[in-house]
């Protein structure tokens, strides 16, 4: 069996280890935890399998949310992991997905007003973190001020908080499957309580988790 015909059997197989996820937040997190991975290569492969299992509204929908995604990454696994999983994910998709997804930007200086976002930004971190976060908040504040500044305003209040594509509860999912492949354990109970918190089920934290951890892994 060739290398390409073995990574199609392995990404159909992808779906016994993660029912509990509906078909497109299942594969939103696995090309997330393949770019983090640094695997975008099998993002390729993915999107084939999904053009066959997925109708054209559920492919828009996981494009859309993959991109949207992988983007909210850079918090995580950073740019040049997310840039090469946006390519491999971009150059995979049909001109006629690509038309019906959103071409302006959201994220413009018309809507950035620092209070907002940091208020924003400061209610997820409180979420997720839940009594932990005061101390949480000053512990990193106190390693280096613009530290915190930067995550809470910037990177849970521009982007993780933002559940216009993406909602909080699938963005929790989404780090979960990006946190697994770069061994972070530390953080990744942090989010994998911070999901409970959000809405996420038991069944769907481990089915995320059980997913990136097979991609991680082949």
């Amino acid at each position: 069996m060739s290398k390409d015909n073995s990574d199609i059997e392995y990404i159909r197989g992808l779906d016994n280890v993660s029912r509990a996820l509906e078909p497109t937040l299942r594969y939103t997190i696995a090309a997330t935890a393949m770019a983090s991975a640094n695997k975008p290569h099998l993002i390729v492969h993915l999107v084939s399998y999904c053009k066959e299992v997925l109708s054209e509204h559920q492919m828009v929908s996981f494009v859309a949310k993959a991109r949207e995604s992988l983007l909210k990454m850079i918090s995580t696994i950073g740019a040049p992991r997310v840039i090469n999983g946006t390519a491999a994910l971009m150059d995979a998709i049909d001109d006629r997905i690509k038309d019906q997804l959103p071409k302006q930007v959201q994220r413009s200086r018309d809507e950035y007003n620092y209070d907002d976002i940091h208020k924003r930004g400061l209610s997820l971190w409180n979420i997720v973190y839940s009594k932990q976060a005061e101390k949480l908040e000053s512990k990193i504040g106190g390693w280096y001020p613009d530290l915190i500044e930067i995550i809470q305003t910037d990177l849970y209040g521009r982007l993780l908080s933002d559940c216009r594509i993406l909602d909080a509860k699938s963005t929790e999912l989404c780090t979960i499957g990006a946190l697994v492949p770069i061994d972070v354990p530390f953080q990744l109970k942090s989010h994998v309580l911070g999901a409970g918190r959000l809405g996420a089920s038991p069944e769907d934290i481990g089915s995320a988790r059980v997913l990136a951890q097979v991609i991680a892994d082949h």
